[in-house]
């Protein structure tokens, strides 16, 4: 059974694992040594680097021909797999134990594989009976995985650019929920302003509890209320522009037709 490509979809696509295995170790890799020399916390190494398991699957589910999921999750655990050598290898300090990368080690391939389908979404080759009318419950999962990717990434692989000033911190932050926005409202099929917005509310309630239960940091009330209309807000505007792109450039391809 052949899939949009012309491939058949028992057959993997190992020049894509490994492209997503040398695009992961060479994130990976970066990502640790800006991670682990900023932030001492063992959670907060945990958090960047399942968001960087999640943008390895998005990146080979995205680029790839026809349906790539199962390559972008054996992309996943191979990359686990080397990055673990390599920190064996030459004895380096993972937080404050060897527990993250066994966690990681398990659960790689689940990330990937979760970064595989939503890849494959802002592709467009999982296409399924969504009405574009109605409320797309799958692309507030869509949202709402890419708006936690964004938000790690943003926030704790970034500080050395800007000597941890909290304000401008704030602006990038506050900036990756207007990209999520602008991706969700472009890639995704009819008009999906609320989609997208809802998804922005979910990753700060997820970001909320990350900080309230892992951090051990007590956040008033007020500052997840102002949080969720920020999230919400921010979000809505990128989707709007994300869908004002997407109408132009249809229009301009229709007229070149």
């Amino acid at each position: 059974m052949a899939d949009e490509s012309g491939n058949t979809k028992a057959t993997l696509q190992w020049k894509w694992v490994l492209i997503g295995v040398i695009v992961g170790v060479v994130f990976m890799t970066v990502s640790f040594l800006s991670v682990v020399s900023t932030f001492h916390n063992t959670p907060i190494q945990l958090l960047v680097t399942t968001a960087g398991f999640i943008l390895i699957g998005a990146i080979v589910g995205y680029l790839s021909p026809g349906v790539t999921i199962r390559e972008a999750m054996i992309a996943g655990i191979i990359t686990m797999l080397v990055m673990a050598g390599i920190i064996v290898a030459i004895d380096a300090e993972v937080g404050h134990d060897k527990v993250m990368m066994a966690v990681l080690l398990l659960f790689s391939g689940i990330f990937s594989l979760v970064g595989g389908w939503i890849g494959e979404n802002l592709q467009g080759t999982l296409k399924g009976n969504e009405n574009p009318a109605s409320f797309q419950y799958k692309w507030v999962i869509v949202g709402t995985v890419v708006g936690f990717v964004l938000n790690v990434l943003f926030v704790f692989l970034l500080p050395k650019l800007y000597n941890m000033d909290l304000q401008i911190m704030s602006f990038i932050f506050a900036f990756s929920f207007v990209v999520t926005g602008f991706v969700v409202g472009l890639k995704s099929p009819g008009v999906t302003l609320k989609e997208p917005a809802v998804a922005g509310a979910i990753a700060i309630v997820i970001e909320y509890l990350f900080i309230q239960l892992s951090l051990g940091v007590e956040v008033p009330m007020t500052y997840l209320l102002i949080g969720l209309a920020e999230g919400f807000l921010l979000t809505f505007f990128g989707a709007w522009a994300g869908e004002y792109v997407q109408s132009m450039t249809e229009r301009v391809t229709e007229k070149a037709e």
